[in-house]
């Protein structure tokens, strides 16, 4: 194929429901998207959610390898609102079981959840999704993330994919690799109404305007520790770890951070007979930093003052209104809005009002009394009414003129006589 020949080809992509389709942009009908990320992240649901969107271009076949059709399963179709007539769930056999059925129900595309669990190594998923792709299948392919924070296998296969997803412990999605649009970000629907958009439409000044918002915090946004230390009286390591967003559940000295926890979490311990107590600050589950307080002036507030002098810069990012109640505080966030009432009541009150279109008033200027009657009988009356107003007036000059006519003429032959 010459140049000219493949400048002259029309590919179109495909469009895909909001929110998901504002990540992925317009991929081809033969795309392959790898979906990975750390365990409860919100990997499958996801997949799910985006499996459900495909299904308005034809038959999907959704693989749910690793929980099969058990009750989380059915629970996640239940909370997404994941049912489409066109999508369908396959158990695993092999992968020339599913060629063979993806060939046969003639499927628009295939979603493997999850290729860290079927017997099948990288080259063999690579060899997959190839095969899908020179079939016209489109192949989504969702994988666990290993200790370090990077997904679990070769990487052949991020460089097999057209997008490459990243679903994070925060709730969010991002673009890591995208074929067909910029990278981009969107926060992983979790239930049917999170996934309901509004059509899109022109966006008026007034919806653009941050002051016409509901909420007084716009999430996602970010707070630093400095910042939640000044709001909070911090009474509890479980407290903090709500602030972040995680769910560290026990004292375990051993605990390492691999259970649902934020990009930060806390772990404290404390060796009361001692004296002796320790906070360790986790990203991503791996100690950063260790603070060390003993005696009588240790404690779980001296531990959390030594972390905040050294790491109070660091970032928590909230992506939900509810969490954002949690982080500011009930006595905080209702401050904020009444700020923001008060803000939209004074610029209701300072917008000018609709200017009307007024008539000016009529002003009666004194005639002269010293007036010629052939300048009063080219007057026209300066205010514009109607054709019987204007006579009226007309001959109420010409009165007053005849009068003032008489008593000129009078005195002036009082005066030369």
């Amino acid at each position: 194929m010459t140049a000219q020949q493949l400048a002259k080809l029309n590919i179109k992509g495909i469009r895909v429901a909001q929110p998901y389709g504002r990540l992925l942009g317009e991929p081809e009908k033969n795309a392959v998207i790898f979906i990975w990320g750390e365990k409860g992240a919100g990997k499958s649901t996801m997949s799910l959610g985006l499996a459900d969107a495909l299904a308005e271009h034809g038959r999907i076949e959704y693989i749910p390898a690793e929980e099969h059709f058990g009750k989380t399963l059915v629970d996640r179709v239940k909370r997404l609102g994941a049912t489409h007539r066109n999508l369908n769930f396959t158990k695993w056999k092999s992968i020339q079981d599913l060629k063979e059925i993806l060939l046969k129900n003639r499927s628009f595309a295939c979603i493997l959840d999850s290729i860290s669990v079927i017997d099948a190594n990288a080259k063999e998923t690579v060899e997959l999704a190839q095969w899908c792709r020179e079939n016209g299948i489109m192949f989504v392919m969702v994988s666990h993330a290993t200790k370090d924070g990077q997904y679990k296998g070769n990487t052949s296969i991020a460089h097999e994919c057209d997008i490459e997803i990243k679903v994070t412990k925060e709730g969010g999605a991002e673009t890591e690799k995208n074929r067909y649009r910029e990278l981009t970000a969107i926060a992983v629907p979790f239930t049917a109404q999170d996934r309901a958009v509004a059509p899109t439409k022109p966006t008026t000044k007034e919806e653009s305007n941050p002051e016409t918002r509901e909420n007084p915090v716009d999430t996602p946004f970010k707070i630093t520790l400095k910042e939640i230390d000044t709001l909070h009286k911090i009474r509890s390591w479980k407290r903090i770890n709500s602030m972040f967003g995680s769910k560290m559940p026990c004292y375990a000295p051993k605990h390492s951070g691999e259970s649902e926890n934020a990009h930060l979490s806390i772990r404290y311990t404390a060796d009361y007979p001692k004296k002796r107590y320790i906070m360790d600050l986790l990203l991503d589950g791996h100690l950063e930093y260790q603070a060390c307080t003993e005696g009588k002036g240790g404690g779980l507030k001296a531990c959390w003052k030594k972390l905040v002098n050294k790491y109070g810069d660091l970032e928590v990012r909230i992506f939900k209104q509810d969490h954002a109640k949690v982080v500011l505080g009930a006595k905080e966030y209702k401050r904020q809005e009444r700020a923001l009432g008060k803000k939209e009541k004074s610029t209701a009150a300072d917008s000018p009002a609709p200017k009307t279109k007024k008539k000016p008033a009529a002003e009666k200027k004194p005639t002269p009394a010293k007036q010629s009657k052939k300048t009063t009988a080219k007057e026209k009356p300066k205010e514009k009414g109607s054709t019987s107003d204007a006579k009226s007036q007309q001959q109420v000059d010409i009165q007053t003129a005849k009068e003032s006519q008489a008593k000129l003429d009078a005195f002036l032959t009082k005066v030369l006589g």
